[in-house]
C-alpha cells in the first residue's frame, strides 16, 4: 500500500488483491483468539470484509445497515437504516466492518447488538484510527489516511472530483490526482465525464 498526499490529505488505495491477503490475516488473527458462532457485518463496507470472513471462518453471516458519510471527509451522525433479522441471543457474535474512522458507528452498532442480548460480541476491522472513541478488539492497521477501498471507485470518483472542484483544480488535474492515487482509468474517464 502506497500513501498519496493531495492537498495535505493522504489517501491509501486498497486493491482487491491486497484486500484478500488482509482478510485471511484478520480471520487468522481471530480465529487464534477465539471461537464465534456468526458474524454480523455493518452494511455496507463491512459487508464485504464479512463476507471474505464468513468463506475464511466458515461461519454463517448477517448484516445490518449504518449510514455515516455524506462524502470524504464529511460524517454525520450515523443511523441504523436497515435492521438486523437474525436472532443472536446466546451467541458468540463476531461484528466486522472494514474501518474504524470516529468510532460513532460502531459505538451505535455495539449498543444495538447488545438489545439482543447475545453471549458475547468482539469486533474486526481492517483499519483503524487511533482516535476513534472505540477501538476494535482485532485490526490489521492503525492509519490516519483516508483509505480507498475497491469496492468504492465511483463513490471516491465522484466526492473527489467535486471536493476538487469547488477548490477550482481543473479537470485535466483531477483526472491526474484520480490516476495518481491508483483509481482505474477507464472508470475515471468514464465517471469523470458523467
Amino acid at each position: 500500500m502506497k500513501k498519496i498526499v493531495f492537498d495535505q490529505q493522504e489517501f491509501l488505495p486498497v486493491s482487491w488483491q491486497e484486500m484478500a491477503g488482509f482478510c485471511f490475516k484478520l480471520a487468522h488473527k481471530t480465529e487464534k483468539s477465539d471461537q464465534f458462532d456468526q458474524i454480523i457485518a455493518i452494511s455496507r463496507g463491512g459487508l464485504i470484509v464479512g463476507r471474505i470472513l464468513a468463506d475464511l471462518l466458515n461461519l454463517p453471516i448477517s448484516l445490518f445497515t449504518i449510514r455515516a458519510y455524506k462524502e470524504i471527509g464529511k460524517i454525520k451522525k450515523p443511523t441504523i437504516t436497515e435492521k438486523l433479522a437474525a436472532k443472536i441471543e446466546n451467541k458468540k457474535i463476531l461484528l466486522v466492518d472494514e474501518i474504524i474512522d470516529t468510532g460513532k458507528t460502531l459505538t451505535l452498532a455495539l449498543s444495538y447488538l447488545q438489545s439482543f442480548k447475545p453471549k458475547k460480541i468482539k469486533t474486526a476491522v481492517l483499519f483503524y484510527k487511533e482516535k476513534a472513541e472505540t477501538a476494535p478488539d482485532f485490526f490489521l492497521f492503525k492509519t490516519t489516511s483516508w483509505v480507498i477501498f475497491p469496492y468504492e471507485i465511483r463513490e471516491t470518483i465522484t466526492d473527489l472530483s467535486q471536493i476538487w472542484s469547488k477548490k477550482n483544480i481543473s479537470k485535466a488535474e483531477i483526472n491526474s490526482r484520480l490516476l495518481k492515487i491508483g483509481l482505474p482509468k477507464k472508470q475515471v474517464k468514464f465517471f469523470l465525464n458523467k
